[in-house]
């Protein structure tokens, strides 16, 4: 059962066509990864997913389904605390603020300082507060554009018993990276993403064949 389905999705910024024709469809309690070099278009595609940029095209989604975004880089204030950080969160996406619950998630699944400035947090840290929040907040649809990058090996350990709670809660991930090996751990589907053209999709193919084919996609470019 779809929760999202993407039609001839196009993006342009002046003369250049980051998103190109791009079609897609997500199922409920699935996780779909996706792959692509910088520049790819891979943010681009979740900013629209979320309603942050135009596009050409058509989005159908159900119409209560919720959408969460951890976007690539949060900005924390100097001196917020984490505790101030998920409460502005929670705030703005319409939610009340319940300190046992976040002080149950937060030991349960984070074990984060949240007394602590979140500036001071170390970048991995900081990774698993926005998600936290992130996760607070409940939608159905969760987007984290590159939740891998820069955190060290217990981080990545973490995030993907994260991802993997949340496709156990029947929620739907979609999560890009350059971490292929992470994603093949926690994704149903991988997708290709290059100059803007979703080029293939992988269910159950190994990580070898998956760079087989990137790297003879791009000899043929």
């Amino acid at each position: 059962m779809e929760i999202i389905r993407v039609e001839n999705m196009s993006k342009s910024f002046g003369r250049a066509k980051v998103l190109d024709d791009v079609s897609l469809v997500c199922d409920w309690g699935k996780v779909y990864g996706l792959v692509g070099d910088n520049g790819s278009g891979k943010t681009t595609l979740f900013r629209c997913l979320t309603g942050m940029a135009s596009y050409e095209g058509m989005i159908r989604k159900g119409e209560w389904v919720t959408v969460g975004y951890l976007p690539a880089d949060n900005f924390f204030y100097p001196l917020v605390t984490g505790y101030e950080y998920i409460e502005f969160c929670l705030r703005a996406y319409g939610k009340k603020v319940n300190r046992k619950q976040i002080d149950y998630l937060n030991t349960k699944m984070f074990r984060l300082p949240l007394g602590r400035y979140a500036s001071e947090y170390s970048t991995g840290m900081q990774k698993k507060l926005g998600f936290m929040a992130v996760c607070l907040q409940g939608p159905d649809l969760y987007i984290l554009d590159e939740p891998f990058n820069g955190i060290d090996l217990k981080g990545c350990i973490q995030m993907k018993q994260l991802i993997r709670n949340l496709k156990a809660q029947w929620k739907t991930v979609i999560v890009s990276s350059h971490r292929l090996d992470a994603l093949h751990e926690v994704c149903d589907t991988i997708y290709y993403l290059r100059e803007g053209k979703l080029l293939k999709g992988f269910a159950h193919r190994s990580v070898e064949d998956i760079e087989r084919f990137i790297l003879h996609e791009e000899e043929e470019a």
